[in-house]
């Protein structure tokens, strides 16, 4: 899997469809694009605190 959060995978594939004329782009989907967003720098800030707790504690035995 690559190194995408879910949600951010989730708004590329919505995209994808939306490019591909098989999802109309309204409000709704607009809506549901800026909750993608917001979800994605939560999980993108949870990682980094996740890293940093890591490097705090050094290597591992």
């Amino acid at each position: 899997m690559s190194g995408k959060s879910l949600p951010a995978y989730l708004q590329q594939v919505l995209e994808y469809h939306v490019s591909n004329a098989q999802l109309t782009h309204d409000a709704e989907l607009q809506g549901i694009f800026e909750r993608l967003t917001k979800l994605n720098a939560k999980v993108e800030l949870a990682k980094a605190k996740i890293r940093e707790n890591r490097l705090a504690k050094g290597p591992s035995s």
